[in-house]
């Protein structure tokens, strides 16, 4: 149809749409709205405008010029009288023509008793009104009336289409007639027509509530009584008059009723998600789309039981019936759409042998069948798109669910609800509803232990509580073990089966996509990126990224994650992943199996030298390597950040293969990272796997050089000096001089750590030489370290500075070696009373390490900038800086770091004479340092807060405070200052 003015203006040219503008709109909306009548042209000026101007006349003839050839080629023909105008055109090509046409038949056909016609012609003409009258036009007042005759020849229509279905027996009516009343309230035929589709539903009462409605309306607005019609059909209801039941012609349409399965009984949770869903199914679509909602996810997380569920309480919205169609597969494969259909027209009441050979005939049919109709269709277990576009209604008034384990990305025009795994407080329910709430109440840790090992997959949990409701004395703690063993074995009752679930899906896939699934099961890696995928494979990174999106598209794998590198991740259920490892074992061999693991460990061991080569070196000699592989755009602290928990788990991975020396160097590249962003039980947890399999001694000693960091990182200065002793030894037992520098130099730093400095100065020295000898660049840069600051804590703060900038003179373009040096040569410039000179070089630092991305080295910064910036009096920015560098250690696991932190922020409080305040973080520091913390730093703290007790008038605990301080100390300047604290407060 070229043309349409029964809503929105529509004009379609050969090419497509054509686009006018607003007054051509005017003009030709106009002309349509009086199809084959000539208009006169004072009326089109009045069409147009409601002022129109001096040049009206001369304005009119050019939008009917412009019309005349943007329209050329169409089946309108403007024709120009002497009094105006008129447009001419096939009853075909104007839905307005098309209209009268379609009732003209539907009445004819009425008069011949030939009601299912009749109801036909109707459904035609109504379904051809998509809005109001050129409702996208702007129009001059004097349309209004033409607008408002042409919506009365629709109600008009609507009305006898409604009176031909009653007769044909259509009980079906009541939520369109309700529609009805409600925009025309006054209209007594209409209020007629529903109380007799009530009666006939076997809703007498509703039928006579409709009447006294009725009534109410008409005495409250016209202040009149119901006329003959509806008083007389009052009275019949009344009477029960028998003839009010009659239905004289034959049904067109028997509906299917309800065809749902059982609404479960112990259903639970899911409250938004069924609201999302409620929702959408109710909204009726802009320009006759139907309603189509997609629930989506994994096999067995409760999509058909959510999906039947909110179909029940569909029901009164869909009142010509309710439809079930499994689309799943069978013995075949995946269902044909024509196949579907066929079972879709029959359950719709279509005689088999009417139903068309061909697919596009039989969904022309299934659309006709529906058109008018208000049914609600639930289509389960989709497997894609194709399947279902066949199966949908064309009209708003239906409605489809679909259950599918794909989200059907490119199915046209649908609400997509994913399903995810139910609460914790959900799932218990669940099972407590199957089981019983006291028998699990009793045994609390056990149901919590069951539910785990059900990865509250709703289908597992309804497996397991019905195991255990049809043993009521067995006890849950050794169900919950028997879990534990053999999750899947025992996840089978009845027609439930997991595995079995499983297993369908698992077939359904190609290959390349199982061979993804068995493999990324048998990793175990929680969740991988594309990069893990294409390891295990063995295979590009295309090639990977297709068979995991298959797998997404089929529910198997979740994919609704990016990390911190801006990667997707991909995530198996933990019962997937069983189920994988057990496909991985039957279908690939032990080598197969054994060369993916081991390409998915060198990858790691590649992709991680590369990531980790400008990080601070490890408390251990380096790997003399080529220079290392670009990682792609994107990695470094991100990808470590993102691919820490697959990067660790491939160092047991590593030496389960027997991969000891890979295992050994990540490892040893991998405690860079864990160490700068304070993972230290992962250090510990890696260090001791490579330990544990070490077959030489020297690759076990540098491990341990590794474990020995983290006591040292805790601030365990004396067990981790303890540690590195007797590993210097080893080393000097095998011969291993590199080794014994670590082991000198990171004593050196738990002497320094515990106030020996003397010790410190002298091990660092003879690390020093060791590593001059060995061209250990790297090693220097970090054993240099350790002079400055213990120089620094003898009080030579000039030497100290002197080594600061004879190290920057020589650091070239290394930034990370840069800012540690910038930050102790303003902490060198502090100690000297140089404030202002060393807020200029830490700020320097810090730009550093934000630059480079090393949080620890910013807190660092941070607490040293804080202390500058208090000591001038910028107190705002003081309190800032420290709050910063307070956050940066609590999120890296640094507690000393947080201490010293917490510490420099109550001097400032000091500082600004608010010493309640300063009490409270002192208190705090000094409890987060504990007993074993740094002693130089434990007597720093105890001076400050015996200054803060002084502070709120508690003198005798400001005095044992500063005892303790002194105890501390022994001797030295700051040991003379907390003696004069105690000569004052005396």
């Amino acid at each position: 149809m070229e043309f349409a003015v029964l809503g929105p203006l529509r004009a379609h040219g050969p090419d497509g749409p054509v686009h006018l503008s607003a007054k051509q709109r005017a003009v030709l909306a106009t002309l349509l709205m009086h199809p084959r009548v000539v208009v006169s042209t004072e009326r089109l000026i009045a069409a147009v405008w409601d002022d129109p101007p001096r040049s009206a006349v001369a304005n009119v003839q050019t939008y009917l010029s412009q019309l005349r050839h943007a329209l050329r080629g169409t089946s309108l023909r403007l024709r120009t009288e002497s009094s105006g105008y008129a447009c001419e055109l096939p009853p075909d090509q104007l839905d307005l023509l098309a209209f009268e046409e379609a009732v003209r038949r539907a009445r004819r056909a009425r008069e011949a008793g030939e009601r299912q016609a009749a109801e036909r012609a109707y459904g035609e003409a109504v379904a051809l009104w998509q809005g109001s009258p050129a409702e996208d036009a702007r129009l001059g007042g004097v349309m209004a009336a033409r607008i408002a005759e042409l919506e009365e020849q629709l109600v008009l229509a609507r009305s006898e289409w409604i009176d031909v279905r009653l007769e044909l027996g259509r009980d079906d009516l009541v939520a369109e007639l309700r529609t009805v009343v409600a925009a025309h309230p006054l209209r007594e035929r209409s209020w007629a027509q529903l109380m007799l589709a009530l009666h006939r539903s076997g809703r007498r009462s509703e039928a006579l509530d409709a009447f006294r409605e009725a009534r109410a309306l008409l005495a409250g607005e016209l202040g009149i009584e119901p006329g003959p019609e509806l008083a007389e059909l009052h009275a019949a209801l009344l009477a029960g008059d028998p003839a009010l039941s009659v239905r004289p012609g034959a049904p067109a349409f028997l509906g299917p009723s309800c065809q749902l399965p059982a609404d479960t009984s112990d259903f639970v949770g899911r409250e938004a998600e069924l609201e999302v869903l409620l929702t959408a199914a109710r909204a009726r679509r802009e320009r006759g789309s139907p309603p189509i909602v997609v629930v989506s996810g994994l096999p067995g997380v409760g999509k058909t039981t959510l999906t039947v569920h909110a179909a029940h309480r569909l029901r009164a919205d869909y009142p010509d019936g309710q439809v079930f169609l499994r689309l799943g597969r069978d013995a075949a494969g995946p269902r044909r759409p024509a196949d579907l259909l066929s079972e879709l027209l029959r359950s719709l009441g279509v005689d088999g042998t009417l139903i068309p050979e061909h697919l596009e005939e039989r969904a022309r049919l299934l659309r006709q069948r529906l058109a008018d109709l208000a049914v609600l269709i639930v289509l389960d277990d989709a497997q894609d798109e194709t399947q279902v576009r066949p199966l949908l209604p064309g009209t708003a008034r239906c409605c489809v669910l679909v259950t599918s384990r794909s989200r059907l990305p490119v199915l046209e025009g649908a609400t997509r609800l994913p399903l995810d795994l139910p609460g914790e407080d959900d799932a218990r329910l669940l099972l407590e509803r199957i089981a019983g709430g006291a028998r699990l109440g009793a045994a609390p840790d056990a149901e919590l232990d069951i539910l785990r090992a059900c990865g509250m997959l709703p289908l597992a949990i309804r497996v397991a509580g019905a195991r255990l409701a049809i043993r009521p004395a067995w006890p849950v703690r050794e169900f919950a073990g028997r879990l534990a063993d053999r999750r899947l074995d025992e996840l089978v009752v009845g027609g439930l089966d997991v595995r079995g679930t499983f297993g369908g899906s698992y077939a359904a896939l190609p290959e390349p996509a199982r061979r993804a699934f068995r493999l990324i099961g048998l990793a175990d890696l929680g969740s991988i990126a594309e990069w893990s995928a294409a390891a295990l494979l063995g295979r590009t990174g295309l090639e990977a990224d297709a068979a995991l999106e298959t797998l997404v598209a089929a529910g198997m794998l979740d994919s609704r994650e990016i990390d911190e590198a801006g990667q997707p991740r991909y995530r198996l259920h933990d019962l997937l992943r069983v189920y994988a490892e057990e496909r991985a074992l039957a279908e690939d061999s032990p080598e197969e199996r054994r060369a993916a693991l081991g390409r998915h460990v060198l990858e790691c061991l590649r992709r991680i030298r590369a990531a980790t080569s400008d990080l601070p070196i490890p408390t251990a000699p380096p790997y003399l390597l080529e220079k290392p592989e670009p990682l792609p755009e994107g990695a470094g602290i991100g990808w470590l950040t993102a691919e820490r928990r697959t990067l660790v788990h491939s160092v047991s991975a590593a030496v389960e293969l027997g991969l000891v020396a890979e295992a050994a160097e990540l490892a040893h590249h991998l405690s860079a990272y864990l160490n700068l962003e304070g993972f230290l039980d992962d250090v510990e947890r890696t260090q001791r796997a490579v330990i544990a399999a070490a077959r030489d001694e020297r690759t076990a000693l540098r491990a341990e050089l590794l474990l020995a960091g983290v006591p040292l990182s805790r601030g365990a200065f004396g067990t981790a000096g303890d540690h590195f002793s007797r590993l210097y030894d080893g080393f000097q037992r095998i011969g291993d001089r590199h080794g014994a520098a670590y082991a000198l130099i990171n004593r050196a730093a738990c002497h320094h750590g515990a106030g020996l400095m003397d010790e410190a100065l002298d091990d660092a020295q003879r690390a020093i030489g060791l590593l001059e000898e060995l061209g250990d660049t790297g090693g220097l840069d970090y054993a240099w370290t350790w002079p400055i600051w213990i120089h620094m804590e003898l009080g030579r703060h000039a030497e100290a500075r002197r080594l600061c900038q004879d190290r920057l003179a020589g650091a070239g373009d290394d930034r990370r070696v840069r800012g540690d040096l910038l930050r102790a040569l303003g902490t060198a410039c502090y100690l000297s009373g140089e404030a202002a000179e060393a807020v200029r070089y830490y700020r320097e630092s810090l730009l550093i390490s934000e630059v480079i991305g090393h949080r620890v080295a910013a807190g660092k910064v941070l607490r040293r900038l804080g202390e500058a910036l208090g000591a001038l009096g910028r107190f705002d920015e003081a309190v800032d800086a420290l709050d910063g560098a307070r956050s940066l250690f609590r999120e890296s696991g640094d507690g000393l770091g947080e201490a010293l932190a917490t510490y420099a922020l109550g001097e400032v409080r000091l500082r600004q004479e608010r010493a309640a305040e300063a009490l409270a973080l002192l208190a705090g520091a000094y409890e987060r340092l504990g007993p074993d913390g740094p002693p130089v730093w434990r007597a720093r703290v105890l001076r400050e807060l015996g200054r803060a007790h002084a502070g709120v008038g508690e003198r005798e605990r400001a005095e044992a405070v500063w005892r303790e301080a002194l105890r501390l100390f022994e001797h030295g300047p700051e040991a003379a200052q907390v003696s004069a604290y105690l000569a004052d407060s005396a």
